[in-house]
């Protein structure tokens, strides 16, 4: 039952409103759909998110800052899916709420929690990011395993403490008249509270959406022109070195049959090679970041945006029809993307695929810690002919 049902029974105003909707039968076509979706959830999102951390706390080749990350991440999606789903799929059995005024509260504070500590935790994935990528050096003193410990710690505390508004935001009503009952609604079912409804609901839509977003979009801006600029330069390079090593491409045929080749030249093919390599690596970490980033607002901002609209009534309280699918469908997007991550990390990352796969096989960390992979992005100095090489952070996406 939703928080529209609630409104529904209080505003009749019969006495036996709240007692008559004990012999209406549940709407299996509504119930249905949205219980497939919480298993889906609730199985994918649980072995997923649980093979995330595993994996990266198990297996060495693994054990790189951005992973550290990604499995704080996973962490907070399991809040989600282990305290969250199974009430909200019990509440969809019961026209009331009987499991109290604190489960009411810290349910809903909990799923805020959670969605705050993801979009914090992208946020500073997106930091380091930028300085493994455009300021590489200082990276190797920033962006450590050990500092992203700590930041993830002050990222859990941050979320802890601004969630909070969510405790006031949640109220536990009475319903019904003779057999008084209550239920767990926002506060703008109360006329007493709906000027802390509007704030939390724009709040939230700030803190979750507009300021993080913001702060992604400049951090994976700056990332992509960095990495066209290093394209551009080493394209430029490639060709001129080219035509360095090949001036037999302007001698007689007869005196091109005789040249012959420097034991240096498969050295520096395999090392062009290299190059190309590291650089589809970035490409390939950057656009699975990013493709993560944009499913977490694909999912969570239309919620967000229709709990503002709604809040400030250019939507109604009293959603029907249309509306009323489109705001469970939105609710519902959100707790989905807490099994999405898994599932693109095991689609565009070789090596997560790998050891998923090798963690579902109980087999050991066979590869050397040396096998991590990195990248560099080695491009020609603005100034002359020059080669300035930038030491990149190690990654363990591949």
């Amino acid at each position: 039952m939703s928080d529209y049902d609630y409104i529904n029974l209080m505003g009749n105003g019969s006495n036996n409103t709240y007692e008559d909707s004990f012999n209406r039968n549940f709407n299996w076509n509504e119930l249905l759909p949205t219980l497939i979706v919480y298993s889906v959830t609730f199985i994918l999102g649980l072995t997923g998110n649980i093979l995330i951390i595993f994996t990266t706390f198990k297996y060495r080749r693994m054990k790189s800052v951005t992973n550290v990350f990604l499995s704080s991440l996973a962490c907070s999606d399991l809040i989600l899916i282990i305290v969250c789903i199974p009430v909200k799929v019990a509440k969809l059995f019961s026209y009331t709420w009987e499991m109290g005024e604190l489960i009411c509260k810290t349910i809903h504070y909990m799923q805020y929690v959670s969605a705050i500590c993801s979009v914090l935790t992208l946020t500073a994935i997106s930091i380091e990011r930028y300085y493994a990528i455009v300021h590489p050096m200082k990276a190797k003193y920033i962006c450590t395993i050990s500092q992203a410990k700590r930041i993830i710690l002050v990222i859990w505390i941050l979320a802890v403490i601004l969630g909070a508004p969510t405790i006031k935001a949640q109220l536990h009503l009475p319903v019904g008249r003779k057999n008084e009952s209550n239920y767990c609604v926002r506060a703008g079912w109360d006329v007493n509270y709906l000027s802390i409804h509007k704030f939390h609901e724009l709040y939230m839509f700030i803190l979750i959406f507009a300021l993080p977003f913001c702060i992604m979009a400049l951090s994976y801006g700056l990332i992509c022109w960095e990495i066209w600029k290093v394209m551009e330069r080493r394209s430029a390079m490639t060709s001129e070195q080219a035509l360095s090593r090949n001036p037999s491409k302007y001698l007689p045929q007869n005196q091109k049959l005789i040249r012959t080749f420097s034991p240096n030249d498969s050295q520096k093919c395999k090392s062009r090679n290299g190059y190309r390599d590291d650089t589809n690596m970035v490409k390939q970490v950057i656009c699975m970041l990013v493709t993560v980033v944009v499913l977490f607002a694909v999912c969570w901002t239309p919620m967000l945006v229709d709990n503002v609209l709604t809040a400030y009534g250019i939507l109604p309280f009293q959603k029907f029809g249309t509306l009323k699918y489109m705001s469970s469908a939105f609710s519902l997007m959100a707790y989905f993307n807490s099994c999405i991550n898994p599932i693109i990390y095991g689609f565009m990352s070789k090596t997560f695929r790998e050891s998923f796969i090798q963690a579902i096989c109980l087999k050991s960390d066979g590869r050397a810690p040396d096998r991590t992979s990195s990248y560099s992005l080695r491009y020609v100095s603005t100034r002359g002919s020059s080669v300035r090489s930038t030491v990149a952070r190690s990654t363990s996406i591949k």
